[in-house]
C-alpha cells in the first residue's frame, strides 16, 4: 500500500507521519492514514493538511457508520487538529531494507544493459522515476521479520552467557585475540590513526579509552547508549547471532519474504544472496539422496553406514559417524541424517556426478571434488539452496526465484518484464519419493521438534543441517505450497555455541521457520492452507516403509539425541582430505 513520500505499507506510514507503531496510532490518527489511500498525495497530511483532515473526517464518519466509533465520540475527533510527528525513514529503516538493498544492486546491474528509446543514455535508478515491480509480499515479509526477531532475540541470551562470552575473557586468549587483532587492522579508526603515523602503544590507548557511542541492543529502538571503549565495541558486536530467511513460491520462483539480517542500520551484511555462502552441511543431503533414488535406489532399500574407504582421498576409511545403526534404509538414513550413509551414497553414485548434478540445480558455487561434499562441506548461499530445493514440492522442476516482475518507465511504459524460469531436473516419481523421505525427516526425525515443541501439524517435508563446531545452524523446509529457509550462526565463525544441543539447525534454525509458518498458516488472506496435501504422481510405487508405525517416532526420546550429534548431522570432514576451511586454524573452546 502506497502512502506517498516513497513510503509503503501501513508500518511505515504511521512511523513516518506519527512517529509510532501501528498499534499506537490514536483513532483520529489511523483516519488519517486511511484517508491517504484514496489519494496519497492530495490526502497527504504534510502537504495537504486540510485536505487530509476533510477525509480523515470522512473516514471517522464511516466508522461510526459501520459501528466501529460510537456516534457520541466522532465529534471531539472532528475537531481535533492533525498534530504530524514527521520522521523521514532512512534506508535502514521501514520493511525489508536488506530486500530492498538487493533490488537495487540487481536494477543496476540490469540498468547497465538498457538504454532509453532513441539514444544511447542509459537508465538512472535515481533520477528518472522507475517503477520497479517486486515479488516481495509484505505480510510474509512481516511475519518472517517477526519469527527472526522473535527467536535470535531468544537464543542471544543463551549464546552471549556462555563461559569466556560473558565477561570477555576468551579475548584475551590465543586465538581469538589474534582475530580480534586481525579486524580492529581494518577499522577506520585504526587507519586514520595510522596515517597520522601514530605509534601502536598511542593506537592501542585511544582504542581502550571508553567515549559515549550508540551500540545495537535488542530493544524496542534496536539501540541504546552508552559508555564502551571502540576495542570493546567491536567485541561488543561480534558476539551477535545472525540469520538469514528467505520464502518463495517453488512453482513461480516469486521471492515472498527476504531477511538478511538482524538490523541493517547495524549490520549490512546480507546473509541470502548468491554472494554470501556459509557451509550448508547436512542440508546437502536430500540432492545425494535424490540422485541416488534417480540412480535406481529405493528408498526401501537397506544401506550400510560402515566407514567409507575413498581410494585416491585417504589411506584408511573415512568414519563421520553414524555405524552404531548399523544397515538401515535409506529412508531412515535420511531422517536420522546418518552421515556414515551419505558418505556410501557418494560412493555409489560418484563424487563427480554428485557435483555435477548440485549445479544442475541452481548451485552455482564451487563445490570441491572430495568425499565429504556428501556431508555439505563446500559453501552456498541460502539463495542457491532454496534454489535447488525447488524440484522436491514442484515434483521435479527447478524453478530458480526471482524477487523482480518487471521495470517501468515514470510513464508506465514497460522497460523490461521478468517471468519464471523452469527446467525438468528429476522425474516425478523420484522428487515425490523425495518428499516422503523428508518428511520423516519432521515426522521422525532431526525436526521432529516442529511438531512437538511447535505443533504444527502440516504436512512438511525439510532437512536441517549443523556444520563443524556448531558454525552454521540451517533448516530448510516446504509444504505443498510455500518454500523457505533460515541460516544461523556468527559472521565469525569461530564465535559459535559450543553446545551441540543449542547451536544444531533444529535447536538454531528451524525455530524461525516454525515461527514464520504458524503465523502464515494463521493468515487466511495469504491462501497458504494447513490442510494442504502432497500429491502422488500417477502410477506412484509406494513401499512399505513410509507406513509411520514401521519406525518408532522416538516421542520419548530428548530432542537433539540421535540424529542431532557429531553422529549425524554436524559435518566433520577427515583430517587427511584438503578441505574447505570452517573457521581459522588454532585451538578453539
Amino acid at each position: 500500500m502506497p502512502f506517498g513520500d516513497n513510503v509503503y505499507g501501513i508500518k511505515n506510514a504511521s512511523l513516518t507521519f506519527f512517529n509510532k507503531a501501528p498499534d499506537q496510532v490514536t483513532v483520529d490518527e489511523a483516519a488519517v492514514l486511511i484517508g491517504m489511500l484514496k489519494g496519497n498525495t492530495y490526502y497527504n497530511p504534510r502537504r495537504n493538511p486540510d485536505n487530509a483532515m476533510r477525509r480523515r473526517n470522512v473516514v471517522l464518519g464511516q466508522m461510526v457508520k459501520y459501528g466501529f466509533l460510537a456516534e457520541g465520540d466522532i465529534q471531539k475527533l472532528v475537531d481535533k487538529p492533525i498534530k504530524l510527528d514527521y520522521h523521514k525513514l532512512d534506508y535502514h529503516e521501514g520493511m525489508a531494507p536488506y530486500f530492498r538493498q538487493e533490488v537495487e544492486q540487481e536494477v543496476k546491474k540490469i540498468l547497465k544493459e538498457l538504454k532509453k528509446p532513441n539514444s544511447d543514455e542509459h537508465y538512472d535508478i535515481y533520477k528518472d522515476g522507475l517503477k520497479i515491480y517486486t515479488t516481495i509480499d509484505v505480510r510474509m515479509q512481516n511475519y518472517a521479520e517477526q519469527a527472526v526477531e522473535q527467536h535470535i532475540k531468544d537464543i542471544q541470551v543463551a549464546f552471549r552467557g556462555q563461559s569466556g562470552y560473558k565477561d570477555g575473557t576468551i579475548w584475551s586468549k590465543e586465538p581469538y585475540k589474534a582475530e580480534l587483532a586481525k579486524t580492529v587492522k581494518q577499522l577506520d579508526r585504526y587507519k586514520d590513526m595510522k596515517e597520522q603515523e601514530k605509534s601502536e602503544a598511542e593506537i592501542t590507548k585511544e582504542l581502550n579509552r571508553p567515549v559515549k557511542m550508540k551500540v545495537f541492543a535488542w530493544n524496542k529502538t534496536r539501540q541504546r547508549d552508552t559508555v564502551m571503549s571502540p576495542l570493546d565495541s567491536v567485541k561488543y558486536m561480534k558476539m551477535f547471532l545472525q540469520a538469514g530467511f528467505m520464502a518463495m513460491d517453488p512453482f513461480t520462483g516469486a521471492v515472498k519474504a527476504w531477511v538478511g539480517g538482524i538490523d541493517h542500520n547495524y549490520f549490512q551484511y546480507d546473509h541470502v544472496n548468491q554472494d554470501t555462502r556459509r557451509q550448508v552441511g547436512s542440508t546437502i543431503k536430500p540432492l545425494l539422496y535424490t540422485l541416488a533414488i534417480d540412480n535406481g535406489l529405493s528408498p526401501c532399500n537397506s544401506i550400510p553406514t560402515t566407514p567409507q574407504m575413498f581410494p585416491g582421498f585417504m589411506k584408511k576409511p573415512y568414519d563421520a559417524g553414524g555405524s552404531e545403526f548399523g544397515a538401515v534404509p535409506m529412508s531412515k538414513a535420511l531422517a536420522q541424517s546418518i552421515n556414515n550413509a551419505a558418505l556410501y551414497l557418494i560412493n555409489q553414485v560418484g563424487i563427480n556426478s554428485f557435483v555435477d548434478f548440485a549445479h544442475r540445480c541452481g548451485i552455482s558455487s564451487e563445490l570441491d571434488k572430495v568425499p565429504s561434499q556428501a556431508l555439505g562441506v563446500s559453501d552456498i548461499s541460502l539463495f542457491e539452496m532454496l534454489w535447488a530445493y525447488t524440484m522436491f514440492p514442484t515434483l521435479g522442476m527447478n524453478t530458480k526465484p526471482i524477487f523482480i516482475t518487471k521495470i517501468e518507465d515514470k510513464n508506465g511504459n514497460l522497460i523490461k518484464n521478468f517471468v519464471p524460469q523452469q527446467k525438468e531436473i528429476i522425474n516425478s516419481s523420484t522428487a515425490f519419493k523425495m518428499v516422503k523421505m523428508m518428511r520423516g525427516v519432521i515426522d521422525h526425525g532431526t525436526g521432529q521438534r516442529m511438531r512437538g515443541r511447535y505443533g504444527i501439524d502440516a504436512e512438511i517435508a525439510g532437512k536441517t543441517g549443523t556444520t563443524n563446531k556448531q558454525a552454521d545452524a540451517w533448516f530448510i523446509g516446504y509444504t505443498p505450497q510455500l518454500l523457505a529457509g533460515a541460516w544461523v550462526g556468527c559472521d565469525d565463525r569461530y564465535l559459535r555455541f559450543r553446545s551441540e544441543y543449542l547451536g544444531q539447525g533444529a535447536a538454531a534454525a528451524l525455530p524461525i521457520w516454525a515461527i514464520f509458518m504458524k503465523k502464515v498458516f494463521a493468515d487466511k488472506t495469504l491462501g497458504i492452507e494447513k490442510s494442504a496435501k502432497f500429491i502422488a504422481p500417477d502410477n506412484f510405487q509406494d513401499c512399505e516403509f513410509y507406513d509411520p508405525t514401521s519406525l518408532e517416532r522416538a516421542e520419548t526420546t530428548p530432542y537433539g539425541s540421535v540424529g542431532e550429534s557429531h553422529s549425524a548431522d554436524t559435518t566433520l570432514p577427515p583430517t587427511d582430505v584438503e578441505q574447505v576451511p570452517v573457521v581459522p586454524e588454532g585451538e578453539w573452546d
